[in-house]
């Protein structure tokens, strides 16, 4: 080779060489770019696969949020009595341990005998108990002793006359008083509810009845109509008379209590649901779906949320006076989370959103977190 054409070969081999590095960078950073898309595409995947679960998880154990309280509530008594009658008898171990130390036996005798398990008679019942008639025993005395109307167990026992118990006899107590009601075919819970005078909402809300939130009933099962009463039969004609029971229409005028707060809606319709052991610091105030809902007292919003089970669309106002107020079922939600709300102010509408049997508002008040019934605090 010409030695003047040198330099110019030299120069097309530092070329070659940085092509062929520019090339090979390039493909590293086209390597590198498709290895990050990939795995950004599987961390996504993986994202989605995890909320689906999530919902559905939430999804199945609120739909039958019913039936489970039941077992959970059983199986925390079942767990709590074990516990109770262990830690007795390790007391019971540990004294007869320290009279033994100063030499005393019939002391430790007399303490090792001593520890016992005390089950409380108040709690809540979910089932039918059968009691059987003592001596003595009138309808009104087991009434007020299982807590229940007399009525009550007239119609579980189909009783005529109050005064034909006899010793021996086998009555059967519903948990509260009402009606128990075995649901047929095509029944819904308004048409129930319609029939006993009562209201759906306290149906569906009772803790102990399954029903799903999509309000279905099935047939066969035994559900607890609270406060309900039996249709007096119809009198024969030609000359009807009034039933013995009456319609039970929820009163316009309710007695007011401190007054600390307003009437957080228009209460024209009265109260269909009062504060219970089931529903505990709230009242259900039944009224048009596009109501407007005002703020009991002013304050602070803590939250402002969106749900198609519970509590439905619904606000919570922290008031600062250890006092809060919930607002449920609404269909339209006007104010934000950290917004400050006067006394009056609107925030919201009336609907019949989450668990819900129709329009109304679920209005519930707590103090220091305790429930407090809403009457004692109104007007």
């Amino acid at each position: 080779m010409d030695e003047s054409l040198l330099p110019f070969a030299r120069n097309d081999q530092k070329f070659s060489l940085f092509r062929n590095f520019k090339e090979i960078t390039l493909d590293l950073v086209s390597f590198f770019v498709g290895l990050i898309f990939y795995f950004r595409k599987k961390f996504l995947h993986l994202i989605f696969l995890f909320e689906s679960g999530k919902n559905w998880l939430v999804k199945k154990l609120m739909w039958r949020r019913g039936m489970l309280y039941r077992p959970v509530t059983h199986g925390g008594v079942v767990v709590l009595s074990v516990v109770a009658i262990f830690t007795g008898s390790v007391f019971g171990r540990s004294q007869v341990t320290a009279q033994n130390l100063v030499g005393n036996k019939e002391a430790v005798l007399s303490a090792s005998s001593t520890s016992e398990t005390k089950i409380p008679t108040n709690r809540p019942r979910s089932e039918i108990v059968n009691y059987d008639v003592n001596s003595g025993d009138t309808l009104t005395a087991v009434a007020q002793k299982f807590g229940v109307s007399i009525e009550t167990i007239k119609w579980a026992n189909n009783l005529e006359d109050v005064d034909s118990l006899a010793p021996g006899d086998k009555l059967k107590i519903p948990p509260v008083t009402g009606v128990v009601y075995k649901v047929k075919d095509n029944d819904t819970l308004e048409a129930i509810a319609k029939k006993y005078s009562a209201d759906a909402q306290t149906i569906l809300d009772f803790p102990f009845n399954d029903i799903s939130d999509d309000l279905s009933l099935k047939a066969g099962q035994d559900l607890v109509v609270p406060n309900g009463i039996v249709p007096a039969p119809p009198k024969p004609k030609p000359t009807p008379v009034s039933g013995q029971y009456a319609k039970v229409v929820p009163s316009t005028s309710v007695k007011g209590g401190s007054g600390i707060f307003s009437w957080p809606t228009n209460n024209s319709k009265g109260i269909s649901q009062y504060a219970s052991w089931w529903h505990p610091g709230a009242i259900d105030i039944p009224n048009d779906i596009g109501t407007p809902i005002y703020a009991a007292d002013s304050g602070r919003v803590i939250v402002s949320q969106k749900l198609w089970y519970g509590y439905g669309w619904h606000v919570i106002i922290d008031h600062g006076n250890s006092y809060t107020s919930l607002y449920g079922h609404m269909s339209e939600i006007d104010v934000s989370v950290g917004q400050n709300v006067s006394k009056g102010q609107l925030v919201g509408l009336m609907g019949s959103t989450g668990r819900s049997t129709g329009p109304h508002l679920h209005f519930e008040v707590r103090k220091n977190g305790s429930p407090v019934d809403p009457l004692t605090v109104l007007p």
